[in-house]
């Protein structure tokens, strides 16, 4: 019984990685049935509080970019690359024109990670000098995968042929993101005020539609999004904006506190007007501060 159930279980890991090196084209829907309503079921957002989030998992485009010599995946690794230095040296970046995002992640999944403990027929594993397969894949250098002049135009046929009869398999680009408010919002708040930026990166991507037509590209997001196991926002009712704003109260008390009391730890006796001050130019901030009729209202605790 226990081997007939270990096998079972080899058989169907053989068919999902034999499923994952299919062309595509072969097994996707065209994104004209998706846009006129055969959308694939299946993933859905979490919202706890104010705050959602989204997972994407879209398969890169293999081969060459025509008339280049980088493939697609090198100029997405570019793209991702300058962005990252600009957000890592403090530049304002794209991405700021969009102010409902908390948390944006954007990884690429190489073959060799997702096929480590694999057994696929025609991919090259690590041996160690003490003979003990390690199952982990050798690095496949896409580049060299395709023949001269061969992109991913070329039949899924060809490429297998040109990449000597070994299976072919992509990357993948998974992009994680926390924001605020409802997903169909936020993306067309991406398509409004990213639209060139965002394809800019996700041109490198299957299939991408670019951000032009909302429906095609929300329909795009829709099939390669994957379902999210758990989801956990910190401050699950404070919006970017709330956050910048108690950010800037904290800045503002600071200095008050700085200019009340002395270098002693003695109060200065124009504390009434500076606290005034201090209220004038931080009221905004908080609801009920003061009320209309200069009280506090008690705290719940």
């Amino acid at each position: 019984m226990t081997a007939r159930l270990g096998a079972a279980s080899r058989r169907t890991r053989r068919r999902f990685i034999r499923g994952a090196s299919h062309s595509l084209h072969h097994r996707q829907p065209r994104l004209a049935n998706m846009v006129s309503g055969n959308l694939p079921k299946g993933a859905t957002s979490q919202t706890i509080g104010g705050v959602s989030e989204i997972a994407v998992m879209a398969p890169i485009r293999k081969g060459r970019i025509p008339n280049e010599r980088r493939t697609y995946e090198e100029r997405l690794r570019m793209t991702i690359a300058n962005l990252a230095g600009r957000v890592k040296q403090g530049l304002p970046t794209e991405l700021d024109k969009v102010p409902t995002i908390h948390f944006g992640r954007m990884i690429i999944i190489r073959p060799e990670q997702y096929l480590v403990y694999s057994a696929v027929r025609g991919v090259r594993y690590d041996h160690p000098a003490d003979g003990h397969a390690l199952q982990i894949p050798d690095a496949i250098d896409e580049y060299h995968a395709f023949s001269h002049g061969q992109s991913e135009a070329g039949s899924n046929a060809t490429a297998h042929h040109a990449n000597g009869g070994r299976p072919i398999f992509r990357s993948w680009l998974l992009t994680l993101v926390e924001f605020d408010g409802d997903l169909r919002t936020y993306f067309r708040d991406v398509a409004e005020f990213l639209g060139p930026d965002f394809d800019s990166v996700f041109r490198n991507c299957q299939d991408f539609p670019g951000t032009s037509n909302f429906e095609q590209f929300w329909a795009w997001i829709r099939r390669y999004q994957i379902e999210t196991g758990l989801f956990y926002p910190r401050y699950r009712d404070l919006s970017v904006a709330r956050i910048k704003q108690l950010q800037d109260f904290k800045r503002r008390f600071d200095a008050f506190v700085t200019k009340v009391r002395s270098p002693t730890g003695r109060r200065v006796e124009s504390m009434d007007e500076l606290f005034d001050e201090f209220l004038r130019k931080t009221q905004q901030y908080a609801s009920d501060f003061p009320t209309p009729g200069g009280m506090y209202k008690p705290g719940e605790d």
